[in-house]
């Protein structure tokens, strides 16, 4: 995978520029990949703490749940993704359909989504496996964000979605995680549909209709290549788990 370019902040200090101070400002070096990384990873706080978002606390089985799926992704796959950092899973009390992810584990679901479109745990896990993907391998784009104290759902998507060239990157890769790590990598397939099929809905997540169209096209393809003959999948719900309805339902009574 190519090396990808990560997120950039610009910070602005309310200072007196008298000469001592630009000189001493002088000295400070170039931000490194490093504090871009962090300095992204920080903007979550931010974002939990704006007046408009409403988290849903989430039950000690529901964590236990989401924590079980997320080390069963990173321990089948050590080569490419670590498991050091514990994760933390936030579900945003918002009727809109998105999921973002930040690094140091960090997973941002609408409850929007999980109760419209992720009712199925092989769907659920599917999307959330691309986001572990990008989370623990620090795929950003490098954007520049100036902080003004608090973040709005539309700027954390805006400043965590990918170029078109990635996302196919991340969907081949995906695949293969799933696949390790003994889920239903076809799901995948699944989930790009339902973002194809609701366009409207996604709008927010996708931005124009013709990318997810075409994201769909070049991923059929690539199963194929695959030797997955059969790519068209019926989701059935009613395989999912206990503790997935759990979660499921967790979120479904703090509306």
């Amino acid at each position: 995978m190519k090396k990808l370019i990560i997120f950039a902040t610009i910070l602005i200090f309310g200072c007196s520029f008298n000469s001592k101070s630009f000189k001493d400002y002088s000295k400070l070096s170039e931000p490194t990949d490093r504090d871009y990384i962090d300095h992204l990873a920080a903007s979550g706080l931010v974002y939990l703490k704006s007046e408009d978002i409403k988290e849903i606390k989430l039950k000690p089985e529901s964590v236990h749940f989401l924590e079980q799926v997320y080390e069963r992704i990173t321990s089948n796959n050590e080569i490419l993704l670590s498991h050091e950092i514990k994760p933390e899973f936030h579900i945003i009390k918002n009727k809109t359909p998105f999921l973002f992810s930040l690094p140091h584990s960090q997973f941002f679901l609408s409850s929007g989504i999980m109760e419209r479109y992720l009712k199925s745990e092989e769907l659920f896990v599917a999307a959330l496996a691309a986001e572990i993907l990008k989370s623990n391998r620090n795929i950003y784009e490098k954007r520049i964000m100036v902080p003004i104290g608090f973040n709005s759902t539309e700027k954390m998507i805006q400043i965590t979605k990918l170029r078109p060239e990635t996302k196919n990157q991340i969907n081949e890769w995906t695949y293969f995680i799933l696949k390790r790590s003994g889920f239903d990598a076809s799901a995948y397939l699944n989930w790009i549909q339902v973002q194809n099929r609701n366009t409207l809905d996604f709008s927010l997540y996708l931005g124009d209709a013709i990318g997810i169209s075409k994201e769909e096209h070049l991923f059929k393809n690539f199963m194929a290549k695959q030797g997955v003959t059969s790519v068209e999948k019926r989701i059935n719900e009613s395989n999912s788990s206990k503790p997935f309805y759990k979660l499921l339902n967790n979120v479904a009574s703090n509306k």
